[in-house]
């Protein structure tokens, strides 16, 4: 009898915070709350311990985030398997790799994986639709649901948790066409007074350093192809272009980003060689895929990667045309 009757308190107590919790609701817009969340991202300071699920992958994360001098400063530590970090003081990042090596960077955006607040800080694409989808809790924090469905079957969805106290992004899914979480990030503790200072911050004594910047062109002009998508998902336009070096043997690459302000990939031209070949992978959002072009001045590997579907990655490919860099 007692169960019953438990049930039966249980059952009204969720009705009555449900109307509670909607009517909450009603006095706020996700076009408010998704300023909120870049401001707070930006402004706070915070130190938290998250989830990280990107396919069948499972890892644990330590972020801090603060502002010194006016400048943000961001410490993102890999808490499982190789130690792995990534350390942003304001404009400079360093990675650090589990060898004691550390790669430095110049003019990187937030490490943040929450990378939402920078791309959303503007304007939301017109290519999906935001929606209030009610409230829920994320590491014991009550938090409203959003949701920023695509308007074509040409990139994936966003589902978006947000303290309602520190308006901090506090659960992100990255969803396919049909609902499923493909990557997830969850804070599962939060402490938003973690009195940080500049040495929580400090660059750990390393064996060896290098820079990673992009080649200049004029002294690998031969590695500049022209590349030109004949067809492009609708708000998708070209945001950076460069040269790099391969992983493997240095080899000069051609670099050219796409992005509709949210999802973005990424066009990489080299010349093939026996160890490089076509094919397909996907690993959570992210897909990867490589095909050989004929040109009249050669053949060409083209690789695809991107957080975008692979029927989008096929269409771009199809329709790629590249010429020389003289042409």
């Amino acid at each position: 009898m007692w169960r019953r009757w438990l049930l039966v308190v249980l059952a009204f107590l969720n009705v009555s915070l449900g109307h509670a919790a909607q009517a909450q609701v009603d006095e706020v817009s996700a076009p408010q709350l998704l300023r909120q969340m870049s401001d707070a991202a930006r402004q706070l300071e915070y130190r938290g311990r998250l989830i990280y699920m990107r396919g069948h992958d499972i890892t644990t994360l330590e972020l801090l985030h603060t502002r010194i001098d006016g400048r943000e400063h961001e410490r993102l530590t890999q808490l499982e398997g190789a130690m792995a970090e990534v350390i942003r003081r304001g404009e400079h990042v360093v990675c650090v790799h589990a060898d004691q090596t550390i790669t430095r960077l110049v003019n990187r955006s937030s490490v943040t994986p929450f990378g939402l607040h920078e791309r959303l800080g503007e304007s939301l694409p017109v290519q999906y639709q935001l929606q209030l989808d009610g409230e829920d809790r994320i590491a014991g924090r009550a938090v409203y649901r959003m949701q920023l469905l695509p308007l074509d079957q040409f990139r994936y969805g966003y589902r978006l948790w947000t303290d309602q106290q520190s308006h901090l992004l506090l659960k992100s899914e990255l969803v396919d066409l049909n609902g499923a979480a493909l990557e997830r990030l969850e804070f599962v503790s939060l402490n938003l007074s973690p009195n940080l200072s500049a040495a929580d911050f400090d660059v750990p004594a390393a064996l060896k350093e290098r820079a990673l910047d992009s080649l200049d062109s004029s002294v690998q002009p031969h590695a500049q192809v022209n590349l030109t998508p004949g067809w492009l998902p609708q708000g998708f336009i070209e945001a950076d272009r460069d040269v790099r070096l391969s992983g493997g043997k240095g080899q000069p690459v051609a670099a050219a980003t796409y992005s509709d302000g949210l999802a973005a990939f990424t066009l990489f031209v080299e010349a093939p060689d026996q160890n490089k070949h076509e094919g397909a992978s996907k690993i959570g959002p992210t897909v990867a895929i490589s095909r050989l072009i004929n040109t009249a001045d050669g053949d060409w590997l083209v690789t695809l990667v991107g957080e975008v579907p692979e029927l989008t990655g096929e269409r771009v490919l199809a329709s790629l045309a590249l010429g020389n860099s003289s042409d």
